[in-house]
C-alpha cells in the first residue's frame, strides 16, 4: 500500500480514542551529507507534541503520512526540510484489538464534511 496523507486532527483523535497505540518514535536529523543524528522519542512525548501542534495555527504546516505495514501495524511519517537540515520522524503504531484497518483508514480519511454529517445525524436523533 502506498503512503497517504493524514490530517493531524484525525491522527490525534485516533490516538486519543485508542484506535492506535504508539510503539516507538524515531527522529532522524540530517545536518549535512556526513552528519545524521538519530534519536528516540518517547511515545508519550510525541503524542503530547502533536496534541499541542493540533491546537496551534501551524497545525497544517507539517504533513503527516501513513502506510499500513501489516494487518495490525501502521507507520506514520513526518518530514520537515529547511535549507540547513532535513528531519524525519517515523512513528510505529499498532492497531487496537477490535479495530480493523478499515476503521483506521476511515478515521484517517475523514473530512470536515464527514464530521458535520455526524453532528447533524446526532442532533436529528435527539
Amino acid at each position: 500500500m502506498s503512503k497517504r496523507i493524514v490530517d493531524i486532527s484525525n491522527l490525534v483523535e485516533a490516538i486519543k480514542n485508542n484506535m492506535i497505540s504508539i510503539v516507538s518514535v524515531e527522529n532522524k536529523t540530517k545536518i549535512s551529507v556526513d552528519i545524521t543524528e538519530t534519536n528516540q522519542i518517547t511515545p508519550e512525548k510525541f503524542a503530547e507534541s502533536i496534541q499541542f501542534l493540533n491546537k496551534t495555527i501551524f497545525k497544517d504546516a507539517i504533513d503527516f503520512y501513513y502506510e499500513f505495514t501489516d494487518k495490525n501495524s501502521v507507520l506514520i511519517e513526518c518530514t520537515m526540510k529547511t535549507l540547513y537540515f532535513d528531519e524525519h520522524i517515523y512513528v510505529e503504531c499498532v492497531i487496537a484489538n477490535g479495530i480493523s484497518i478499515d476503521d483506521v483508514e476511515k478515521k484517517f480519511r475523514e473530512t470536515i464534511f464527514d464530521r458535520m454529517d455526524k453532528k447533524l445525524a446526532m442532533s436529528i436523533d435527539k
